[in-house]
């Protein structure tokens, strides 16, 4: 059997490192492609000098080493017990490295102080400068008490079977109202004040929550969808652990058991999809940390042994300090898409802040959480009215569509502890809410006791390539109110889960104004015929079409950065595979004062034609073959340099409608968006160049 170098299936990991890459960890964690049936993997690392620096046997596809390894250069191979051998590839090791101490189960689960409560987020100890450092988030969180004192509690969901009942999509956005936002915040007040009335509103809300029964429709197993269960797992380990002193006996032992109920269906999901050689499931993404926050918060309730739960411990470590995580990228970028980063970033920081606190190791001394802040400057500035690429591009904090989800201040915690310092200015930049939609678990952690610079993050930059994700970002002065700014994606991700056909597309900014921008949305919800159909396909992006097809969806469908220059803002990326019959597309974008130029250079066995699509936010208006975009701080010129371009058609309305197939009180109203059309005749090779031309005023 021959030994798999490329990935099957896009659920898969990506090999790493790769023949002369450079790697960041120390020691680092080496992953490759699982062959069906193998049971058994021997890795081999040797220095230059020949000698053994690790020679192990695991049954995963993936190993890290307990100790530290020299800088320098190393050669690794992995061979199956079938007899298959993956062959020999080399790596250096950067001086820059950063040390990784990876915390061990058993150490941090008796590190776990067993009488003290609460623990998970903070101690008494914590409150008074929690409070301090946090007067302006306490604030808001009065806010959210007043709101949740006057909300009431939830009604189970009936979508199961009542046929009038209020439908899934509906019913877990209104859900995670009263856990994941009015539950956080009572049982928050409680915590940094002892304040009995909302403690006592708190408890009666966690235990209304219990009493939905965890199968069925509350369940993680996804028969009717997993969302409330995602709630529940990831919210009633911190509710439990700061409601403790006012939960008697009896109702500590059922919250705890509903706890322990969740964190089975954590473990078992995990597994069932075997996450670790699997980890593109991004639901299944979140489970680990809420497994190992339900390790911790049980410690000393008896519902679970000792055993059982650092086993639970293990399972998320384990995870933690190896192969997660996947859509997050050694760069600093979130494959998914800035929206999707918000929240994904955000999910896990409960359990890394419990772990660093009570084992003196963090998980965050890798490059993914040490660079991020990085990608956040380029990809998810607030002053930008919407934030590229993927699903969930258009949304914002207050969005109506998906409140919340954009993360208040989704520079909190990276940019703090990692910089640099336009992030940490960001970070302030953000400013106050009127109330805090959905994540409240990360607001009020206490900060660590070590150090945390490194060597990684570096200094904000104009121009920024981040290569394992697949994204890039010119600037011509970041700083600037002023500044023209083009976002760019080409990435080994392809189009599936939350990402889009759009390899090789471009947005394009003036102040944080979007002139040209991608187009769609979800429409009532994910996977709406809109989404599916328009959203999600190269139409509804700024990049070619061929011969009226856009690109592919499947595991080989990728683009990549060939060429980036900082200092003359200026890119190439190489989409060919991103198409069928396409011998070479690339495409080159460079910016400057005064705008951006696109050049495709399009190749193909037999003669094709080319769509040319672009969408904007706002009407444009059309000059012979110049179309004007006008917004409040600039005017966006659009003309065909070279190509035999012509524009055949400015179009308000989607191929595939908004709410199309939606029923009529379901439907939703989104902003309105535009699509401009210039198509070039067939020819076997066309050079297309397209000036963007902005004057700002």
């Amino acid at each position: 059997m021959s030994f798999p170098l490329k990935r099957t299936s896009a659920t898969q990991n990506f090999p790493f490192p790769s023949e002369n890459e450079t790697v960041y960890e120390n020691p680092p964690c080496l992953v490759w492609v699982p062959i069906k049936n193998v049971k058994e993997y021997t890795v081999t690392v040797k220095d230059v000098e020949g000698k053994n620096v690790l020679n192990q046997k695991t049954d995963k596809n993936y190993i890290y080493d307990e100790k530290l390894w020299k800088s320098g250069k190393y050669v690794w191979n992995v061979i199956a017990d079938d007899g298959s051998e993956r062959g020999e590839q080399s790596f250096e090791l950067s001086d820059k490295a950063i040390e990784v101490e990876r915390p061990d189960a058993k150490t941090v689960f008796e590190s776990v102080p067993a009488n003290v409560r609460p623990r998970h987020l903070f101690t008494k100890e914590d409150v008074s400068s929690l409070l301090a450092d946090h007067a302006q988030d306490f604030e808001i969180l009065k806010r959210n008490v007043e709101m949740a004192l006057s909300h009431g509690m939830p009604e189970p969901p009936k979508y199961q079977h009542y046929g009038d009942a209020l439908p899934y999509r509906e019913y877990f956005g209104m859900y995670r109202d009263y856990c994941d936002r009015d539950l956080i915040a009572c049982c928050l007040m409680y915590a940094l004040t002892g304040d009995k009335t909302v403690g006592e509103y708190a408890k009666k809300l966690l235990l209304t929550i219990c009493d939905m029964n965890p199968l069925g429709p509350c369940s993680l197993m996804g028969e009717w969808g997993d969302e409330v269960g995602l709630s529940n797992a990831r919210c009633l380990p911190a509710a439990f652990d700061m409601m403790y002193d006012l939960l008697d006996e009896k109702q500590r032992k059922y919250v705890a058991a509903t706890v322990a109920v969740y964190a089975k269906q954590c473990e078992k999901r995990i597994k069932k999809i075997n996450y670790p050689e699997n980890p593109s499931n991004s639901h299944v993404g979140r489970l680990p940390a809420y497994l190992g926050e339900a390790a911790l918060v049980l410690k000393g309730t008896g519902v679970e042994s000792e055993e059982t739960l650092i086993s639970w411990l293990d399972t998320a470590l384990d995870i933690y300090n190896g192969i997660f995580p996947f859509y997050g990228c050694r760069d600093g970028s979130w494959a998914e898409g800035a929206f999707y980063s918000t929240s994904y970033t955000k999910w896990f920081l409960p359990f890394f802040s419990a772990v660093e606190r009570f084992s003196g190791k963090s998980l965050f001394t890798r490059p993914f959480y040490m660079r991020y802040s990085q990608y956040l400057l380029h990809f998810c500035n607030a002053r930008y009215e919407n934030h590229p690429f993927g699903d969930g591009y258009w949304c914002r904090p207050t969005d109506a569509e998906w409140p919340g989800f954009f993360a208040q201040n989704p520079y909190r915690v990276y940019a703090e502890r990692f910089g640099p310092e336009l992030a940490r200015q960001r970070m302030k930049e953000v400013g106050d809410t009127d109330y805090f939609r959905l994540h409240l678990l990360d607001i009020f952690l206490p900060r660590p006791e070590k150090s945390m610079e490194n060597a990684l993050t570096g200094d904000a930059e104009n121009c920024a390539l981040f290569s394992d994700g697949g994204f890039a970002a010119m600037h011509t002065d970041i700083n600037s109110e002023k500044d023209i700014c083009v976002l760019m994606r080409a990435s080994r991700y392809t189009a599936d889960s939350h990402r889009h056909a759009d390899q090789g597309s471009f947005a394009l900014y003036c102040g944080g104004k979007a002139l040209i921008s991608p187009s769609g949305y979800f429409g009532r919800q994910y996977g709406s015929k809109h989404h599916f159909e328009w959203t999600r396909n190269t139409i509804a992006h700024n990049v070619a079409l061929i011969d009226g097809k856009g690109q592919k969806k499947d595991v080989d469908a990728v683009g990549k950065f060939t060429y980036f220059d900082k200092e003359k803002r200026l890119c190439k990326m190489d989409l060919a595979d991103a198409y069928e019959d396409v011998k070479k597309y690339e495409r080159t974008i460079e910016l400057d004062e005064n705008g951006v130029i696109v050049t495709d250079i399009i190749e193909s066995d037999t003669e094709v034609s080319v769509k040319y699509p672009l969408h904007t936010l706002v009407e444009p208006k059309a000059d012979g073959e110049k179309v004007t975009v006008k917004r409040d701080n600039c005017v966006l010129t659009i003309e065909a340099v070279s190509g035999d371009m012509k524009l055949k058609e400015i179009k308000d309305e989607y191929d595939v409608d908004l709410n199309a197939e939606v029923p009529k009180e379901y439907q939703v109203t989104m902003p309105q968006q535009y699509h401009i059309y210039y198509e070039a005749e067939k020819a076997a090779k066309h050079v297309i160049k397209v000036r963007f031309s902005v004057s700002t005023r």
